[in-house]
């Protein structure tokens, strides 16, 4: 049994030191590289607008609501959001917390 062992274990180690890529790598090929540049970066915009918080915090889908009709800011719009979710989640936490569920 050690001896059949001791076979299986040359044998996978020798066939896995001849073994070969699927598809051969000739040159280096650098222009399929994906590269960002700093104006790519800037484009995303991540600013957290408070009064748009507090207008979706406050007064939930009606404050998303009058975001979008009054406000073309796209910060204030998804900071709205932002409220919106955040109140949702603390209203569910207390529910649960008093078995309300």
């Amino acid at each position: 049994m050690k001896k059949l062992l001791f076979l299986f274990v040359i044998l996978f180690s020798v066939s896995s030191m001849t073994t070969y890529a699927s598809f051969p790598v000739s040159e280096n090929n650098v222009e399929s590289e994906a590269v960002l540049t700093q104006s790519d970066v800037l484009d995303v915009q991540t600013e957290f607008n408070i009064g748009g918080f507090l207008l979706g915090f406050l007064l939930g889908l009606i404050g998303v609501g009058l975001a979008y009709i009054f406000s073309n800011d796209e910060s204030f719009r998804r900071s709205a959001w932002y409220g919106c979710g955040t109140f949702v989640i603390i209203y569910i936490l207390l529910l649960a917390s008093y078995g309300y569920y």
